[in-house]
């Protein structure tokens, strides 16, 4: 488990993430900092609703004895209503909807909650190509998302219990590639072929920019090169000074 760090008022805050994703990471501890200028978020009770996610602040002793605050999320594979240490799962739909509303250049995205629900035909959950379309919300927490049929032939003429509503951390279960476009602004369609996005357009139909799996994977694997390299170059550099040291011996 990875460990992210910091102190926040005096007070030690860490972190727990089963991914290396510093930046998300980075950027929650800095939202509680910020928060906390406003703010008790060592209160029992605070929730910090930020992006997709909440967070919460948990009260323990580290192994000196020492408070520790530690950040937990929503148990989203288990239990929404429990709470879980390792924030990775919270990190990772935060990284993809940042890297998503970065690529397709959007200067005002529209959050979405994970409690918020979003309109399902029955019968797109299953099928190979899908597509999600997001039109003003009728109310407090509907997203206004849809997730329907691809060249649907009936579509407008569905029955009313061809649907089901539920919440989008739902779309973990049949299309997880989905939840990186939920920031995305009304008017947003996004078209995929089985986990794979391969269509974004704007209101207007204007094709928005997007990364791809491939692309993703690429850059996955040029950074942990570059990671690999410098390990490298470190044990090099070690072994060097240690053979100057035994010279000078």
């Amino acid at each position: 488990m990875i460990k992210f760090q910091g102190v926040i008022k005096g007070k030690n805050i860490r972190m727990y993430s089963n991914v290396p994703l510093k930046n998300a990471g980075t950027a929650v501890l800095k939202t509680l900092n910020a928060v906390a200028s406003k703010v008790d978020i060592f209160k029992p009770g605070f929730i910090l609703n930020y992006g997709w996610s909440s967070f919460f602040l948990d009260k323990r002793k580290d192994n000196d004895g020492k408070d520790i605050y530690v950040v937990q999320t929503v148990d989203y594979e288990n239990n929404i209503e429990m709470r879980t240490d390792n924030c990775g799962l919270s990190l990772v739909v935060q990284n993809m909807q940042m890297n998503t509303n970065f690529r397709a250049k959007v200067k005002k995205p529209e959050p979405t909650f994970y409690k918020d629900k979003i309109l399902v035909l029955k019968e797109a959950i299953g099928a190979e190509d899908v597509y999600l379309n997001r039109t003003d919300a009728a109310k407090n927490g509907d997203s206004g998302w849809y997730f329907g049929l691809l060249n649907d032939e009936n579509e407008g003429s569905h029955s009313d219990d061809e649907f089901i509503q539920v919440p989008t951390y739902e779309l973990m279960k049949f299309r997880g590639e989905a939840l990186r476009v939920l920031q995305m602004p009304v008017g947003t369609l996004a078209v995929f072929h089985k986990n794979e996005m391969t269509a974004l357009v704007d209101e207007n139909d204007n094709p928005l920019d997007f990364s791809t799996r491939d692309e993703r994977e690429q850059a996955i694997a040029r950074k942990a090169a570059a990671e690999s390299a410098e390990k490298a170059n470190s044990a090099s550099e070690n072994e060097e000074n240690t053979d100057s040291e035994k010279t000078e011996e």
